[in-house]
């Protein structure tokens, strides 16, 4: 009795088995018959199949079977087309407009439109300490410098043209404050000269004026040489308020200032009335740095733009990084000045008024060095004495 009740319960579970399956075959059979056959497409009767075997395993794998349905739905029905995502500029086609920041806006987008005057500060070495405190930031330890800048009280020379640039922008509310500088030091690492000056001026409290400089002191990071710390800064400030500026004061070392004056203004062509220098010592090496400065103004005044010869290997080397500058892209109207190379002064259009001079011309009524000898009457002097020096001088503070 127990065994038919056995064979019985098995031949059930047999039969309701089998009849399962018939009904499975008899749908596919009937689905492939000639009655349901006309009108469908091969590929929809292999859908139907699919339907059925998914239905099939659903029975007891209802999980798998859903997320093999939704994958289906997604894969075959069509969705609607989403915006494209944007790609990096340095993955863009060379056609492909990159936007500048800063390039093309409007005055109302930039951050200083008020700002009408500028007042640049010339790097000439980069921070090599982790304290900027102001006791370590005037030890010459604590920068990094060439055999020709090892010289005791130079580090102090640094600190005080951050806070002459500190007090003259303090004086004027409508001026800005540029530290100009780029990492021209591969050893130094990848910290600028312009950035140095910004943090020793903020680690010595802005000299006392943080509240009214510190919120206009910015950094251009970029600048080669002595004639890009101008006209780089230039270029910053117009980043800053969409304009150039009405007044330009420089803030370098005394003995550069026939350099500045005579040889990079009227390379800018900017006008003499709005360009002030102020020049301070050079910690004792006044004259052995004069007298150096003679050859390099007489190479700035044969390459007054400063891209050949000796004056654009110093450039070239003064990036080994190979960091470029931008400007070009975000100062447009400017764009043909950087650009311009040759002996002749650029003769383009300018967004200050045009003066036509030659370069070297002395200035009416600019005060003059008293300290350094470097007087036009002091010039066969300083000559001799620059055939006397040593080449390493001839780079001093490029």
């Amino acid at each position: 009795m127990m065994f038919s009740s056995r064979m019985s319960t098995s031949r059930g579970y047999g039969l309701s088995k089998d009849r399962r399956f018939d009904l499975e075959s008899g749908a596919l059979l009937d689905d492939n018959s000639k009655s349901r056959r006309k009108g469908q497409s091969f590929l929809t009767r292999q859908l139907v199949r699919l339907l059925w075997a998914i239905l099939g395993v659903a029975r007891k794998r209802w999980f798998t079977s859903t997320l093999l349905v939704w994958i289906t739905f997604r894969e075959l029905v069509p969705r609607a087309p989403s915006s494209p995502t944007p790609r990096a500029p340095w993955k863009m086609p060379g056609s492909a407009h990159v936007p500048v920041p800063g390039g093309l806006r409007g005055l109302e987008t930039y951050p200083y439109p008020s700002a009408t005057d500028l007042v640049v500060v010339c790097g000439h070495a980069v921070y090599a300490a982790g304290d900027y405190s102001p006791e370590v930031s005037r030890l010459e330890s604590s920068w990094f410098l060439e055999d020709y800048q090892q010289v005791k009280g130079r580090a102090e020379t640094f600190v005080e043209h951050a806070k002459v640039g500190v007090m003259e922008a303090a004086n004027n509310p409508k001026a800005l404050l540029v530290f100009s500088g780029g990492k021209t030091r591969k050893s130094a690492g990848s910290l600028g000269e312009g950035t140095s000056y910004w943090e020793v001026a903020r680690a010595n409290r802005w000299f006392g004026k943080a509240d009214s400089v510190a919120p206009r002191a910015f950094t251009e990071d970029f600048a080669r040489d002595s004639l890009e710390n101008v006209m780089f800064s230039i270029t910053r400030f117009h980043e800053l308020t969409g304009k150039v500026p009405r007044k330009l004061t420089v803030v370098g070392y005394e003995f550069k200032r026939d350099r500045f004056v005579d040889l990079h203004r009227a390379a800018l062509r900017f006008p003499r009335d709005r360009f002030v220098y102020i020049g301070t010592g050079a910690a004792g090496t006044e004259e052995r740095s004069a007298a150096s400065e003679i050859e390099v103004r007489a190479q700035f005044k044969a390459d007054p733009y400063g891209c050949s010869g000796e004056l654009g290997r110093k450039r070239r080397e003064r990036d080994p990084f190979n960091v470029g500058q931008p400007y070009s892209r975000t100062n447009p109207e400017l764009a043909p000045l950087l650009a311009h190379c040759g002996p002749e002064l650029f003769d383009g259009n300018l967004p200050w008024p045009k003066e036509k001079e030659l370069v070297g011309d002395v200035p009416s009524g600019g005060e003059r060095a008293s300290k350094t000898g470097e007087g036009n009457g002091d010039a066969a002097k300083g000559e001799e004495s620059a055939n006397a020096e040593t080449s390493n001088h001839a780079h001093d503070d490029v």
